[in-house]
């Protein structure tokens, strides 16, 4: 053997294919193909979109929850304005109430006072009376004693009395007519 003989077979072995080889190579690939597909590929894209359809419904649960709390805070704006509208309300009543208790308050007192100022009049009005029933008496009692010592004689009580009486009566109405 030549040695450059060898040394060309040896090139040429390097750079032949070898169609073993190649089918070997294209089994070998589409073994692997497939594993990958059903082990790797299958799995990552299960869980792959798994995880899509969680980010997915979570950002449904956000836009529901969002859309909720909005209509929580209108909700809570409502029942607020419908708190104060009915507190003004409340308020309004209370302060009617506090008006017309104090208008039946005044009236109670306006209708106390005049029954006072009436037992008052009716009270001075007795007291008048008393005092000029006293006085008629009195004045009876010193003319019938000026009458008697006027005449010198003694006039019976009750003929005194009953001019006297007259006399007062007359001169009551004169200065009653004259007052008035």
């Amino acid at each position: 053997m030549l040695p450059s003989a060898g040394l060309a077979e040896e090139t040429l072995t390097g750079l032949v294919v070898h169609p073993f080889w190649v089918v070997v190579s294209i089994l070998n690939f589409l073994v692997l193909l497939y594993l990958l597909r059903r082990y790797l590929w299958g799995p990552l894209l299960s869980t792959m979109h798994a995880r899509a359809e969680k980010i997915r419904e979570g950002l449904a649960a956000a836009e529901a929850a969002q859309a909720e709390r909005e209509r929580m805070q209108e909700e809570v704006a409502r029942l607020l304005a419908e708190a104060r509208r009915e507190a003004g309300a409340l308020a309004d009543r209370i302060a009617n109430a506090a008006e017309a208790a104090a208008a039946d308050i005044r009236a109670q007192a306006s209708a106390e006072a005049e029954r006072i100022r009436q037992r008052a009049r009716t009270d001075a009005q007795q007291l008048h009376d008393q005092a000029l029933a006293q006085l008629r008496s009195e004045v009876a009692g010193m003319v019938v004693l000026a009458a008697a010592r006027v005449l010198g004689r003694e006039v019976s009580a009750d003929e005194h009395r009953g001019l006297i009486e007259r006399s007062l009566d007359e001169a009551g109405a004169q200065l009653s007519g004259g007052a008035r």
